[in-house]
């Protein structure tokens, strides 16, 4: 079928569609339309109540990244105030090392000296046997020996003093030590913890999104219900018909949403979408993740080959599901959307075929086309 044709069918059911709007319908016809918008509101709401209540918890989580990021700068200050004491308690040793050599050399000192003055004082040469100039080098000898002694004893006494205060002083470190690392023992714990609840609060969050994801598609399976019941349902099967979703010719769209820049639209090397506030952002292609990470301004950007030297960048994402070197498949979660603003957000689509952009939603001939 050509498109001119299709075009005619389109513009026909449309005509159709918008004259059939017009006619009543019955009353059971109605009151099941009822139910079904009934239903369909019920489900709306319990899907907003879901991402409110899971917007908050990414509140928390991000209060719980924040505490992270405190308890992290305790940490480093912690550390550095440990590599000081470290280095403090390095030239203790040092210091302790040098005082116990001299302590040791001048006792050695002394210790010879107080044998010599033992040995004059205990047991004196007899007068007799000694030359007048033995003797009175004997006599020098002696109360040289008595004027030193008590300044050796000074020095000593001066060197076990200094000893005394550097064992002192390393014991102060080596408890200030102990203490620092019992801190960082204690803010590991902390993190380990926080880390843990930031995990499982994530899982919540990813719960209550799942749910209100498939309760909005229930309500967008009642709406069509209802539309084909007005008789405006063929229209949009018509169009799906046209573009497929698994159209490979195509990049699919990442997110739920609404298009607001268009390829080239003021400069736009890409497409953007705003969509709900934590919503699911998919693979528009199968392909393989090439780079996943934040970027500064772009927040988390997965970049996927997809082919035939295509590369399809998709920017904007607030929690990332894939990992680097991973291969997903077309419409495999990539991650959500950022979920801490009631504002919708926005997803940017870029596709790059070498160095050059190209329009992401023109045909595009991928590996396996």
């Amino acid at each position: 079928m050509g498109l001119a044709a299709c075009g005619l069918i389109v513009l026909g059911l449309a005509r159709a569609d918008a004259q059939g709007s017009q006619k009543p319908v019955s009353a059971a016809d109605q009151a099941t339309l009822d139910n079904l918008a009934a239903q369909r509101r019920a489900d709306e709401r319990k899907s907003d109540a879901n991402r409110q209540t899971a917007r908050q918890i990414a509140q928390e989580i991000e209060d719980l990244r924040q505490q992270i990021v405190d308890i992290s700068k305790r940490q480093g200050a912690s550390e550095q105030r440990s590599a000081v004491y470290r280095a403090k308690l390095e030239t203790i040793n040092l210091r302790e090392a040098d005082i116990t050599r001299q302590l040791s050399e001048a006792r050695g000192r002394e210790a010879r000296l107080l044998s010599a003055l033992q040995i004059y004082t205990r047991n004196p040469p007899p007068a007799l046997l000694m030359s007048p100039r033995k003797a009175n080098d004997a006599v020098m000898a002696a109360i040289i020996m008595q004027a030193i002694t008590p300044e050796l004893k000074k020095r000593t006494d001066v060197l076990i003093r200094q000893n005394a205060d550097l064992i002192n002083l390393r014991r102060q470190s080596a408890l200030q030590n102990e203490a620092l690392l019992v801190s960082d023992s204690d803010i590991s714990d902390q993190r380990s913890q926080i880390e843990k609840l930031i995990g499982q609060k994530m899982a919540l969050e990813d719960q209550l999104l799942n749910q209100a994801d498939q309760m909005q598609a229930q309500a967008l399976e009642l709406k069509t219900h209802e539309d084909r019941m007005r008789g405006t349902a063929p229209l949009r099967g018509l169009l799906d018909m046209l573009h497929p979703d698994n159209d490979r010719s195509h990049l699919q769209p990442p997110v739920v949403g609404d298009l607001i820049r268009t390829f080239g639209q003021d400069g736009a090397r890409g497409v953007t979408y705003a969509a709900e506030p934590g919503s699911q952002v998919i693979a528009p292609a199968e392909g393989e993740v090439e780079f996943v990470g934040p970027v500064e301004s772009y927040g988390q950007v997965v970049i996927l080959n997809i082919g035939n030297n295509y590369r399809a960048v998709v920017t904007g994402i607030g929690r990332v599901y894939v990992d680097k070197g991973q291969t997903v498949a077309l419409h495999e979660p990539l991650g959500r959307l950022p979920n801490l603003s009631d504002k919708k957000a926005q997803l940017y689509l870029e596709l790059r075929h070498g160095d050059d952009v190209v329009n992401p939603t023109g045909a595009v001939q991928l590996a396996g086309n």
